[in-house]
């Protein structure tokens, strides 16, 4: 079993590294919570509405993934709901085909969004992020 830590960066083209950091315990997915219609972000306007709460996360990658840590990609389509929680992941592309979509899934579900300064209405919002794995 290999261990993941992931970088939040100020944007959120991320990259995902081996470590040996692991977090412990595990959750249950919250309820989604929407207070007004979801609007779509871009990478220029993310930051308008939400920021990450932790800069960086760990957690387990199964042991169907790449043994040797391939290079690779996978770009995610995902709703941050009113309370920060993501939810609604869905895998636009991914390179190598399927190797890193687990992986890409896991390291969402550990990212916690917190509201902008100017987001006091808490606007839900779909963000297309790519997770890069070297």
């Amino acid at each position: 079993m290999k261990i993941i830590t992931l970088f939040a960066s100020s944007i959120l083209a991320t990259t995902i590294f081996a470590s040996t950091l692991l977090l412990a315990g595990c959750s249950t997915a919250p309820k989604v919570f929407l207070a007004s219609a979801p609007v779509e972000v871009t990478d220029a306007t993310i930051y308008q509405y939400w920021t990450f709460k932790k800069t960086d996360i760990s957690f387990e990658v199964p042991m169907e993934q790449p043994k040797k840590m391939e290079k690779g990609h996978v770009t995610i389509r995902y709703l941050i709901d009113s309370n920060g929680n993501v939810s609604d992941e869905k895998i636009i592309e991914s390179v190598p085909a399927g190797s890193w979509d687990v992986a890409g899934i896991k390291a969402l579900t550990q990212i916690e969004f917190v509201p902008a300064a100017n987001n006091v209405a808490r606007t839900p919002v779909y963000y297309t992020q790519t997770i890069m794995f070297e």
